[in-house]
């Protein structure tokens, strides 16, 4: 049962959302939580287009499982990670679990910055770096040793994957492509069973992948053989 106690912080929480929302602009979606009662609703929030919520709407499954690692682990703060809204957008969210005095979880305030137009200034400022000789990816990969090969894999393709996400107006077999053309660019299928590895990440046979990356290089220009062997 909730107290007068525990209902005055989550009130005097509230205008906190608003003056975070205030000096972070209206690419940051507060949120707060209220745990009072057995829906797990949000009580306040700002900027809620973000993510298409509004007040009433309820705490997400992934939400959950934050708050599950918090109170396992006891933590103050989860964050910064990496999340998407259910339209696409990707976002830097931080989660604050609110306790009362007694350490009970009544509470839970969250920010999640859309990073469209960061990421997007970020591929043009690399873009500025990247040159036709680049090699650095080869460098990269003579520098592990087979065990680390998967995490660096893994590593390139969270980069790729996480970019292509904020194209919102493409098909799944359109993000697909791109996310093979932009690995193609940075050499990554010199790697090998790299195609196995990407075929499994985007659910599709290590064909379609095959016949992406000849797509790919016929449309620039070399008919698909270039001498370079992809495992």
């Amino acid at each position: 049962m909730s107290s007068k106690e525990d209902e005055a912080i989550i009130k005097a929480l509230k205008p906190v959302t608003k003056g975070i929302a205030a000096l972070l602009g209206k690419n940051c979606e507060v949120a707060l939580h209220s745990f009072m009662g057995s829906e797990h609703s949000i009580t306040a929030i700002e900027n809620g287009e973000i993510t298409n919520r509004k007040i009433g709407s309820s705490l997400t499954n992934s939400g959950l499982e934050i708050l599950n690692e918090a109170i396992q682990n006891n933590k103050e703060i989860v964050g910064p990670y990496k999340s998407i809204s259910p339209t696409g957008i990707p976002l830097r969210s931080v989660t604050i679990p609110i306790r009362n005095r007694k350490g009970k979880l009544i509470a839970s305030l969250c920010l999640n910055m859309n990073l469209t137009a960061a990421i997007s200034l970020d591929e043009f400022l690399k873009s500025l770096t990247q040159f036709a000789e680049d090699k650095t990816l080869s460098k990269d990969i003579s520098k592990n040793t087979s065990h680390s090969t998967i995490g660096l894999m893994k590593k390139i393709f969270d980069e790729v994957a996480y970019t292509t996400s904020i194209k919102n107006n493409l098909s799944i077999s359109q993000k697909n492509k791109l996310i093979v053309k932009k690995l193609c660019k940075r050499q990554f299928f010199q790697i090998k069973n790299s195609v196995e590895f990407i075929a499994n990440k985007l659910n599709v046979s290590q064909f379609t992948i095959y016949n992406y990356i000849r797509e790919i290089k016929k449309s620039e220009g070399d008919g698909g053989n270039n001498g370079k062997k992809y495992h």
